[in-house]
């Protein structure tokens, strides 16, 4: 995932690899790729995903615990972005290294891992509180809470962060100014390891599973649920209105997550296989390599720059709350203060034009006369 190590770092095209004295010419232009494709990718995503965040923090949908795993994996999101921006799309795309400083080099690598984590299981723990809330557990109101939701948020950012903490102490700027692994321990540790099966069955394997699981019982159940209305008109119209939330906290559920499916797994399972290439064939296909590399983490950044407009797409509810965020609603008149402007005294005027109709009288109704 990452491109500032020896897994991941490959020959440009007209440039030299100093550790092993050749030039690679490669056809396919990675910065004009970036340029032009990943740019709008970044910039879309950040507007998204801070639209996600205002809209999510509305009053309407933050009272439901899914709605608070979504606010959250947006706040994740930008995060994953900005790590992806600082990282990769400035350096490759346009010739800018931020990371020659030990902070940024230590920090942007540490939360590239980290929110890429915690953003994929976030996406699991909504998708979890959806199983269980249309399960027939009896104590799954419990679960399905805002203050449970926030306790697991933490839980999830405390976890990962302490898992991918090693980052930390294992990167740093070596003398040409590069944010590479420390030392050869350790780089063996990151490539071979870490970055390879460690991350694809850590970030991939686990949450694919567990979301795959709760989809297929969440489908399997709407497809069997009956309802039962309450008999009161006012309750009826109460539980249509939740239900309808619901189901569209679950559609977005179901949307992320087969996008989530589709967009992250070829970038780790890129990964993975190439640490098991040998160094000869990375020679030799050295720009098919970088090239495909490329392409599939802008697909996996593509996948945290999207959400907002995945949400727009598949729930009216979400449109409901962009349209009264961008637009708000005129507020309307209080209709008792209607009803006391028109118990107010009125003035008739002579204003007439008929030139048979003279000496209009002034006629003043009073509250009392109104009565």
């Amino acid at each position: 995932m990452v491109t500032s190590n020896s897994s991941t770092t490959l020959i440009m095209y007209n440039e030299t690899n100093s550790s092993m004295n050749y030039t690679t010419e490669c056809t396919f232009n990675v910065q004009l790729f970036l340029q032009y494709i990943g740019t709008p990718v970044i910039i879309f995503g950040f507007i998204g995903n801070f639209l996600s965040i205002l809209v999510f923090s509305r009053k309407t949908l933050r009272s439901r615990s899914c709605s608070i795993y979504f606010l959250a994996l947006s706040v994740s999101d930008v995060i994953v972005l900005f790590g992806y921006t600082v990282e990769n799309l400035l350096y490759h795309g346009y010739s800018i290294q931020l990371l020659s400083n030990s902070f940024m080099c230590k920090l942007t690598i540490f939360l590239i891992y980290a929110s890429t984590d915690i953003s994929k299981y976030l996406l699991t723990l909504a998708a979890i509180d959806r199983c269980v809330l249309i399960s027939t557990y009896s104590k799954r109101y419990r679960f399905c809470r805002k203050s449970t939701a926030k306790l697991m948020i933490v839980f999830v950012i405390t976890v990962f962060s302490l898992v991918n903490s090693h980052i930390l102490f294992g990167f740093d700027v070596d003398e040409y100014g590069a944010c590479l692994p420390t030392s050869e321990k350790y780089k063996y540790f990151y490539t071979n390891h870490y970055d390879s099966y460690i991350d694809l069955f850590k970030t991939v394997l686990i949450p694919f599973i567990a979301i795959f699981i709760c989809n297929a019982f969440i489908i399997i159940k709407y497809s069997h649920r009956k309802y039962s209305l309450p008999s009161n008109a006012s309750l009826r119209r109460k539980s249509r209105r939740r239900r309808e939330k619901d189901r569209q906290l679950t559609w977005f559920l179901l949307s992320t997550s087969i996008l989530f499916i589709i967009l992250s797994s070829p970038s780790e399972i890129n990964d993975f296989v190439r640490s098991y290439l040998s160094q000869n064939f990375r020679d030799t296909y050295s720009c098919q390599l970088w090239a495909y590399t490329a392409i599939f983490i802008l697909m996996h950044q593509t996948n945290h720059a999207s959400h907002f407009y995945i949400y727009t797409l598949t729930g009216p509810i979400f449109r409901k709350e962009f349209q009264k965020l961008i637009c708000p609603y005129p507020k309307q008149t209080n209709k008792k203060f209607v009803f006391h402007y028109s118990k107010r005294q009125s003035i008739t005027i002579n204003d007439c034009p008929h030139d048979d109709i003279h000496n209009h009288p002034i006629i003043i109704y009073s509250d009392k006369d109104v009565h």
